[in-house]
């Protein structure tokens, strides 16, 4: 019965540092996904903003505001956003890119790296029956 012992301690040693880097790895996959998300909706709504303001003037600050406001829930670092409002007449295409760095270094994984820099594309149409 004694050796039995020894060879459930073994075997929880050798285990036990392959159950953790794979619940670490999967944490650190759900906090990208998240980020993910969370950057694309805000990169999306930002160019939606942009779209349904009236001049070019309000459609920069209104999405950048609508962008600030959205990625601030989702932990990101250094987020930024860039936006081609292409001539910003009627039927013309807006388009938003942004780029964020979300970090997974909570815990010292070999392998991982402490942040992962997320990048993000959408675009919306003005209206062409809107008036300006």
């Amino acid at each position: 019965m004694r050796r039995q012992g020894g060879q459930a301690l073994a075997e929880v040693a050798l285990c036990l540092p392959v159950v953790l880097a794979l619940a670490l790895g999967t944490v650190a996959v759900a906090r990208v996904a998240d980020a993910r998300g969370g950057l694309d909706a805000a990169t999306a709504a930002a160019a939606q903003a942009a779209a349904r303001a009236p001049d070019a003037a309000t459609a920069a600050n209104s999405a950048q505001s609508v962008f600030s406001a959205s990625v601030a829930a989702y932990g990101l670092a250094a987020p930024s956003l860039v936006l081609d409002l292409g001539g910003f007449a009627r039927g013309a295409v807006i388009t938003a890119s942004a780029t964020a760095r979300v970090a997974i270094g909570f815990a010292p994984v070999p392998g991982l790296p402490a942040t992962v820099t997320l990048t993000a594309h959408s675009s919306a149409r003005i209206e062409p029956w809107r008036s300006r």
